[in-house]
């Protein structure tokens, strides 16, 4: 397939920082396009068809998706073994989404937005609970919207004062409270104004905040969390106030994506509006500068979308 647009991922950003060092790293994963050549034994797409694809799928055959466990696929078609952040990706059929009604750059939102599907569902989140958002990146933020969409009540949205962009759209989206960390006190922000404390927390930020989100969680609550960070991967806690306040952590891994066909039509009902989340596009041959901007423009960046 021809690659129209690919957005950088924080987890991009990850690779590329903490992973490229020692060895090269293929990065890009959130991506549309276009069919440009079919194999000769595809017969249900055809070349010049706008396409999604799922970065991981499942196979259908191996033994955990006959059992009715695809997200347990041990024999995943994978395409990000390969770059692509590039020109040309080769893919497999089932790993493709046609789409019509949306821009092909918001068609490479879908992505991100299985993630926070995968979040939101993984946590099973009650009508009216009380929820909290650790880390306003795209992912946390589409978490917000959707949780709200689902119907969340009262939400509260943590992050650093320098993402001014991510806090304020956070507000937008329908977070009843934002907290810069750096400037506010959370736990006492949380005492005051959530004083029942919180059902459901979802954990986008490096993995050292989950300690910070046990302390919030109100008893029964589930934690559920994605963030991921190569260098600051270790926690500790207290596992007995953890087993007394019967919490719950959930990590979720979205391998294989599910959820694609919703995510399209949250897109193309704009119940995610995509010119909420896309504040920069750069030219495939201005990759350098545009992941200098998602890595240092805190104050502006949500997304970054490659144009290839």
């Amino acid at each position: 397939m021809k690659v129209a647009f690919c957005g950088i991922c924080g987890t991009d950003l990850h690779y590329a920082r903490d992973l490229a060092k020692d060895r090269q790293i293929p990065i890009g994963h959130e991506f549309s396009g276009m069919v440009e050549k079919v194999g000769s034994n595809v017969s249900d797409y055809i070349s010049g068809e706008s396409v999604i694809v799922e970065n991981h799928t499942y196979c259908g055959v191996c033994a955990n998706c006959k059992n009715g466990q695809p997200v347990y696929c041990t024999n995943l078609y994978v395409v990000t073994d390969q770059p692509c952040l590039a020109e040309y990706v080769r893919v497999h059929k089932t790993c493709l989404h046609r789409y019509d009604g949306i821009a092909p750059a918001a068609a490479a939102l879908a992505e991100p937005l299985t993630v926070a599907l995968d979040l939101v569902e993984e946590a099973g989140v009650p009508i009216d609970s009380n929820v909290a958002v650790f880390g306003p990146g795209p992912i946390g933020l589409m978490a917000v919207r959707v949780a709200k969409y689902k119907g969340a009540g009262k939400m509260l949205v943590t992050g650093h004062s320098h993402s001014k962009a991510r806090l304020s759209l956070a507000a937008k989206l329908g977070a009843d409270r934002v907290v810069a960390v750096d400037e506010e006190d959370l736990f006492d922000v949380a005492k005051r104004e959530f004083s029942d404390g919180f059902e459901r927390i979802f954990v986008t930020s490096p993995p050292p905040t989950i300690p910070h989100a046990f302390q919030i969680a109100r008893f029964g609550a589930v934690v559920v969390y994605n963030g991921i960070d190569f260098e600051s991967n270790t926690i500790t806690f207290d596992a007995n106030a953890f087993h007394f306040k019967r919490l719950q952590l959930r990590a979720t891994h979205s391998i294989p994506n599910l959820r694609f066909p919703i995510a399209i039509d949250l897109l193309k009902r704009n119940v995610i509006d995509p010119e909420q989340f896309i504040t920069h596009t750069f030219r495939f041959g201005e990759l350098s500068e545009a992941l200098r901007t998602a890595e240092n423009d805190k104050k502006n960046v949500i997304k970054v979308m490659i144009a290839v």
